[in-house]
């Protein structure tokens, strides 16, 4: 299985840990970084566009939903935007930890994750 990693920008140094730690599937990071940016282009679109065609050769998403300050098991809102297409495009979608206690929890639930309270072995 294909697998999109995700998580706030903050945490992308623990994605590649994250990543060693999947067996058995194969794993694909964000686009944090793109290297040099022409001035004038939109940034922000240029990392929407190339995430997208990344999660749509996936089968999954996994959200690295990391305690941020006093948010447990936050989601950024770029994940959540990410979260939100997955789910369009009929992908599983994972989180690593639980929901996070936030205004979104109803919105995040009707995606129907699989919470993995911080066990990648349940990844199927």
């Amino acid at each position: 299985m294909n697998i999109f990693l995700i998580s706030d920008e903050k945490f992308k140094n623990k994605l590649p840990l994250i990543r060693f730690n999947i067996n058995k599937h194969t794993t694909f990071l964000p686009t944090f970084q793109l290297g040099k940016i022409e001035k004038g282009r939109n940034i922000k679109k240029m990392f929407l566009d190339k995430d997208i065609n990344i999660l749509e050769k996936c089968d999954a998403i996994l959200i690295c939903n990391f305690d941020k300050g006093k948010s447990k098991n936050n989601i950024d809102y770029y994940s959540l935007m990410i979260c939100s297409i997955a789910y369009y495009l009929n992908k599983k979608i994972y989180l690593l930890y639980n929901l996070p206690i936030s205004k979104n929890k109803k919105e995040i639930q009707a995606f129907d994750p699989i919470c993995l309270d911080g066990n990648l072995k349940g990844i199927i």
